[in-house]
């Protein structure tokens, strides 16, 4: 399980793993309300996530979020007005997904280059357990739509801010460029979507040293961000 969080939390709240279909009982069934739609939600954001990896987002239809959530035309317009919103909302679920794996990797380690180590050992889990919802990430993959694509950039600088905090450990690290952050996590996540669209997510965890030795090394120098990608 991804988020930690129950299947059954209230609207709002990340869902216990991005790979759960999150299926309702058939027939009648005593759930509350806001469960039943917390529950729909979900679906449509697992929904959104497969149908966009299959149809792209210039193709990408009401009708196939539904067919892939498994549930009706009129629930999808009870939850979101238009494709759009749905796929902002994925997104979201998606990145709040990816930050608390990743507070919690860093939360676990004392020295700031093993919270880097940590922190991209718990992203790649998360985006190989769930590479369909982990394309809302990708500024490639929905930058064809502008307000996505502010949401996909300010969740980048959320997470090169985080980075950023490098500079206070390593007095060096503050001559470095100012889009340094920016560029490393642009770097990273385009790695990522390129090894999506060449059907090579099994690669994945493989490329765990070499994106720890990428982040770390404007901070720690070559020799030690390679000591600590090679010991994790």
């Amino acid at each position: 399980m991804v988020c930690g969080m129950s299947a059954d939390a209230p609207a709002g709240e990340a869902p216990e793993s991005l790979k759960g279909t999150w299926r309702l009982p058939r027939g009648a069934h005593k759930m509350p309300r806001d469960v039943v739609s917390y529950n729909q939600r979900l679906r449509l954001v697992a929904g959104v996530a497969r149908a966009l990896t299959e149809h792209g987002y210039a193709s990408l239809s009401v009708e196939q979020i539904v067919e892939q959530a498994g549930v009706s035309r009129s629930t999808f317009y009870e939850n979101f007005e238009n494709k759009h919103d749905c796929v902002l909302a994925a997104h979201e679920v998606v990145f709040d997904c990816l930050a608390g794996e990743i507070s919690k990797a860093c939360a676990a380690e004392s020295d700031w280059p093993a919270k880097v180590s940590a922190a991209v050992s718990a992203a790649l889990a998360l985006v190989s357990e769930a590479p369909d919802e982990a394309r809302l990430l990708s500024l490639d993959v929905v930058g064809a739509d502008p307000g996505v694509a502010r949401r996909v950039l300010a969740s980048n600088e959320h997470l090169a801010k985080m980075l950023r905090a490098g500079r206070q450990h390593y007095p060096e690290a503050k001559e470095l460029p100012e889009l340094t952050e920016i560029a490393l996590v642009s770097a990273v996540s385009s790695l990522l979507n390129g090894l999506f669209i060449d059907d090579r997510a099994d690669r994945i965890e493989t490329l765990r040293p070499q994106i720890v030795q990428l982040l770390l090394m404007p901070y720690v120098g070559a020799e030690e961000a390679q000591r600590v990608a090679l010991a994790a």
